[in-house]
């Protein structure tokens, strides 16, 4: 059963954790808004999110208040509110916005916090079968595998919403381009001409990093098969990999950004201007689709039906193994088995994939 949201309640937006869950979220925020704008109440509405990643947001939704964090939320930030929408999945949100006094809390139900929302839907299962095209059979009911966007869709349904765009969309602001613009003119690289953007890193340990040994092999042949800069970055905490890769690697063209690391907002600027955006399948792949970007993207552990979504100017390069797709964050496998989905993927089908979105 449909509860529309009331256009006249102060409305809390719970935004993801995750980058990538994030951005894929931003369909769902732009609906809400853009009610809220015809109606004349979108000042009515408080996103809450951690803060770098609402400042993807600058330049939209202007007249929405931004509730950021460094780790976590606060209830006494989410006070006055009288609906909370929350679009993480955690126990902890459901029970920041019970303690903040909010009437009327909306979620997922799932990880044992139906009981402190008071309108909590129930996620999609799957039975367990083995899925079509893929190894890993499943255990148990567990949740569909699905992209976040259409969870978003569906919580939308459920709150009587517009249709929902299908994939997110981010602005680029002046002051992001001219961000970007400063960093590539230290490099001898210009804006406005092609070049490869290549997000080299990963969490230590995730099972979603490829190996420092394959980057170096890609960095290299990419400086054979392809007359561009190569632009490198990395996430904060990922400098170490970044490094180890640049000390190895042998090629002339290679322009990392890496003290400091670059920010969200200017990742965006030069993932919308770049050739092509290659990486793994993390948060800034999402955020490199949002502005229309060209993506090679690296896919290790996770279930490809978490991603069958906006893939027109994607390619996902990924092979089928035994164990997968698991999507594990650490690899519990040893020997021969350990870490198998991203160790025998190998630089030359990116390659490939390369040449195809260049063309």
């Amino acid at each position: 059963m449909r509860r529309p949201l009331d256009p006249r309640d102060r409305t809390l937006i719970a935004m993801p954790a995750w980058l990538g869950d994030f951005v894929c979220a931003e369909p769902f925020v732009r609906a809400v808004h853009a009610r809220r704008r015809e109606l004349g109440t979108a000042s009515l509405l408080s996103l809450a999110g951690p803060k770098r990643f609402l400042d993807l947001f600058d330049g939209m939704f202007p007249e929405a208040r931004r509730l950021p964090y460094d780790r976590r939320p606060r209830a006494r930030d989410w006070r006055g509110h009288d609906t909370a929408v929350l679009l993480t999945g955690s126990f902890r949100s459901a029970w920041i916005a019970r303690r903040a006094g909010i009437p009327r809390r909306v979620g997922w139900s799932r990880d044992m916090r139906g009981w402190l929302l008071t309108d909590a839907p129930r996620p999609s299962r799957e039975r367990g079968a083995v899925p079509v095209g893929l190894g890993l059979h499943g255990r148990g009911p567990r949740y569909l595998p699905r992209p976040f966007v259409a969870s978003c869709a569906d919580l939308g349904a459920y709150l009587n919403l517009e249709t929902l765009a299908r994939g997110a969309h981010l602005e680029v602001t002046d002051e992001a381009l001219d961000a970007a613009t400063g960093r590539l003119a230290v490099m001898g690289v210009r804006l406005d001409q092609p070049f490869l953007l290549i997000n080299v890193g990963g969490r230590p340990d995730s099972a979603k990093a490829w190996l420092p040994r394959h980057w170096t092999r890609l960095l290299e042949s990419l400086a054979i098969h392809f007359d561009l800069p190569l632009v490198l970055v990395c996430g904060p905490g990922e400098e170490e990999v970044l490094g180890e890769v640049l000390e190895s690697a042998r090629a002339q063209t290679l322009c990392p950004l890496i003290e400091p690391p670059v920010e969200l907002p200017e990742l965006a600027a030069l993932a919308s201007r770049a050739a092509v955006f290659i990486t793994t399948d993390t948060g800034p792949r999402h955020v490199a689709a949002a502005v229309g970007a060209s993506v090679a993207c690296v896919f290790g552990p996770t279930d490809p039906r978490h991603t069958g979504h906006d893939t027109t100017r994607t390619e996902c390069l990924r092979i089928e193994v035994p164990c997968g797709p698991c999507h594990k964050e650490r690899c519990p496998l040893g020997g021969v088995e350990h870490h198998a989905c991203m160790r025998l993927l190998e630089p030359e089908p990116v390659i490939a994939a390369t040449r195809r979105l260049l063309t």
